[in-house]
């Protein structure tokens, strides 16, 4: 009798998964590009501009963007007689989604919570260089399905430096370490090293009117289960308007291709177009009100899907 693969066998397991109850699907298989796709919507990252001195130690004020968790914060402050290299912060986020399992077929409309803790340091080393780490842990729990839920955990070490030659366009490298189980502490559903590169340019049209260029790459370094390893490569855009000193509007569109190299050749496009209406009422907190349309074309028709994500998330945070 032929033998049967290890490879074969992961892929009848996803099969037999989505073959389960549609909720059993994406959602539960791949939680991390579930995680992903929330973190586009400001979950599992800070909310708040954070800092980076440019080259030149002149003001300049940077917008958030969606690729601010895998690029770093991005704020040019003016010099500051006190740094304040670490940020502590608390997010809090309830969600609406037109499709909770992330399927093509028939989808379920569900509520989700999102909770974190999250600790960054951020501090220039010499010259250009800076140093960058975050630490954080979230908690997803859905309303309608509680197997829907999981628990994820990150890490990410690295550094960034300010191009003078690029207009201030900032180079981004970082090893990251996620880790994703359906309870703190229980045994791990997804876990992956992997390192990103990246660089972020941002065009200040006026005092009130930005846009955002960034380009990532993520290779993965090493993944549990193996089928799920895969590379992304990434555009980000960005539109940020400014209304007032404590509110704006943002724009974001992300063109992501993801090479599962070890998934008999599956290769995904997914694409996410959003808005958000930022408000800041003090330092130590902001809201934000945001609407995020996603759409995953994959060589694999299994995958595709097509997806709506909107709701409110807060965040207070401490510097020191």
């Amino acid at each position: 009798m032929r033998s049967i693969s290890r490879s074969s066998l992961l892929w009848m397991f996803v099969v037999l998964s989505f073959a389960a109850p549609a909720v059993q699907a994406q959602t539960r298989v791949d939680p991390a590009r579930a995680a992903d796709a929330a973190s586009q919507a400001g979950i599992g990252q800070s909310l708040f501009l954070s800092a980076l001195s440019d080259s030149r130690g002149e003001g300049t004020l940077v917008p958030k963007s969606p690729g601010d968790s895998d690029l770093g914060d991005q704020v040019l402050l003016k010099r500051s007689e006190k740094a304040e290299p670490f940020t502590a912060w608390i997010d809090s986020s309830l969600f609406w989604t037109d499709n909770a399992a992330n399927v093509g077929a028939t989808k379920a409309e569900d509520y989700f919570y999102v909770g974190g803790v999250n600790l960054s340091w951020q501090q220039r080393l010499a010259g250009r260089f800076y140093g960058d780490a975050y630490l954080g842990q979230h908690w997803y729990q859905y309303d309608a399905d509680n197997r829907l839920n999981y628990d994820i955990g990150e890490v990410r070490l690295g550094m960034l430096a300010a191009l003078p030659e690029l207009r201030d366009a900032i180079l981004s490298l970082h090893y990251g370490y996620q880790r994703i189980t359906d309870g703190i502490d229980n045994n791990s559903l997804y876990e992956a090293h992997v390192i990103r590169l990246g660089l972020q340019k941002t065009f200040l049209i006026d005092r009130v009117n930005s846009v955002n260029v960034g380009l990532l790459s993520s290779f993965a370094a090493g993944t549990s289960p193996d089928l799920l390893q895969r590379h992304e490569h990434a555009l980000q855009l960005g539109y940020n308007l400014k209304f007032s000193p404590r509110t704006n509007l943002s724009l974001s569109y992300r063109l992501s291709y993801f090479d599962y190299f070890n998934f008999q050749g599956r290769e995904d496009w997914y694409q996410n177009l959003g808005a958000s209406l930022n408000f800041v009422p003090c330092r130590n907190f902001e809201v934000s009100l945001g609407y995020y349309f996603a759409v995953n074309s994959s060589s694999n028709a299994f995958f595709d899907y097509q997806t709506q994500l909107g709701g409110l998330s807060l965040a207070a945070k401490i510097r020191f």
